[in-house]
């Protein structure tokens, strides 16, 4: 097994023939050996491999700013350890300023082939469970007449935050299979001190993220959060398209990785003017036709998620978010992605 190999099985990915190949291009083997004997401070490094402070410093440093590793700062000296898993690493390194277009390629070729068949395998998995992301209804703009609690909220979430970022999404970075807004993934808390600290993240307050969230419904992106959770809004609030995000292309395979929300769309049959228009803001095809010759639109709603993303743009306003699932749809505490 070759040093790249164990890396690659370090961050839970044994079995893949492209991780090693990533690290290959962020890592030499010196900075390699190093990944390998995380986590650990410089001190311990430098007694454990035999190499100097100085350069095991610059390494690591180099090693975070490619989004390698990660500092733990609150312990003297801060200590550093690796991603989690290769899901992680990749949100982490594709946002590397510096990457080649190879690394990017390589990337994209894992979320097609061994990511996809990850998927699957996790879709199996969580039959019958929570998943561990979900849907937010794109209401944040509109008075709603339906229960909307705090963690259904955009709103809500984002001024509750104690520090906000935006970046390019990691998806749409690499894939480039459309021409939807970059800079649109919203993180919070401690990913975005990260990601502000690395220079990955620029610094906005909770107007500017709530500009952009308002951007991104217009232009037909869904928001997703990264934990499907009560109390925890996760590390970020993304905004996503099927043809370049993981887990909603996954989805439209049937592959379920992503909760919906709470809500429904409910269409107003009296107000409809069958102008077609949230059929194609629809990625979940839950909206057709009454009858075969058209008329008006209606709501399968077994199949509605509950982004709001066709009541955004219903120019008769016949369309409404109602309130479909309990509070409880939501687990009062659940699993962030990392």
């Amino acid at each position: 097994m070759t040093i790249y190999q164990e890396l690659a099985k370090r961050i839970k990915a044994p079995e893949s023939k492209i991780i090693p190949r990533l690290f290959e291009i962020l890592a030499d083997e010196t900075d390699a050996k190093i990944l390998l004997a995380l986590p650990g401070d410089v001190p311990a490094l430098t007694d454990k491999l035999g190499f100097s402070p100085e350069d095991i410093e610059v390494r690591l440093n180099e090693l975070y700013l490619k989004g390698v590793v990660f500092p733990y700062k609150k312990v003297t000296p801060t200590s550093y350890r690796m991603a989690g898993d290769a899901v992680h690493m990749h949100d982490t390194t594709v946002q590397w300023k510096e990457a080649p277009k190879e690394f990017l390629d390589l990337w994209q070729e894992w979320i097609e082939t061994e990511f996809l068949e990850l998927t699957r395998m996790m879709g199996k998995m969580l039959e019958g469970k929570k998943s561990p992301s979900r849907i937010i209804s794109a209401n944040i703009w509109v008075e709603s007449k339906s229960n909307v609690l705090p963690f259904d909220s955009i709103k809500d979430i984002v001024n509750n935050a104690k520090s906000l970022a935006v970046l390019p999404c990691a998806c749409r970075l690499k894939a480039k299979k459309c021409d939807h807004p970059l800079e649109v993934c919203i993180v919070l808390n401690k990913s975005a001190d990260y990601n502000i600290e690395r220079g990955t993240g620029r610094k906005i307050d909770a107007a500017e993220a709530l500009e952009i969230f308002k951007m991104c419904e217009d232009a037909g992106l869904v928001h997703l959060t990264g934990a499907n959770s009560q109390t925890d809004p996760g590390p970020l609030l993304c905004n996503c398209c099927p043809c370049c995000c993981m887990g909603l292309a996954a989805l439209t395979e049937g592959i379920i990785l992503n909760d919906p929300s709470r809500f429904s769309a409910e269409i107003n049959g009296d107000l409809c003017s069958g102008c077609g228009i949230c059929h194609d803001r629809c990625y979940f095809d839950a909206i057709t036709w009454e009858n075969e010759e058209g008329g008006v639109s209606i709501v399968n709603s077994e199949k509605c998620y509950g982004c709001g993303l066709c009541q955004n743009k219903c120019p008769e306003d016949a369309i409404e978010l109602i309130e479909a699932r309990p509070k409880d749809f939501i687990p009062e505490t659940g699993t962030a992605l990392y």
